[in-house]
């Protein structure tokens, strides 16, 4: 089997030209992940730069005074609020 590249990937393709980008659909056993072969050799520095980016939005939220107590429902609303800007990757 050769699965073809669908617009739909396509796009997601010309929108996210480098890492993974998080395919959705009900695929057994976890997520699945669309690749490019050249972005295999970098993809852990891939991931250590989306960590550093992460961590950086983190230090701003705290120094611009954007924090809750301790709330762990909290945390996932404003953490998915976050990452719907994102591809999930």
């Amino acid at each position: 089997m050769n699965p073809q590249i669908t617009p739909e990937i396509r796009s997601a393709l010309e929108q996210h030209p480098v890492g993974p980008i998080r395919l959705d659909g009900d695929a057994e056993g976890g997520p699945v992940y669309l690749v490019r072969l050249d972005d295999l050799a970098n993809l852990q520095e891939l991931i250590d730069g989306r960590v550093r980016d992460a961590l950086g939005d983190a230090d701003d939220d705290i120094a611009a005074g954007r924090i809750v107590d301790w709330n762990p429902g909290e945390m996932k609303r404003l953490g998915r609020e976050r990452s719907s800007g994102f591809d999930q990757s």
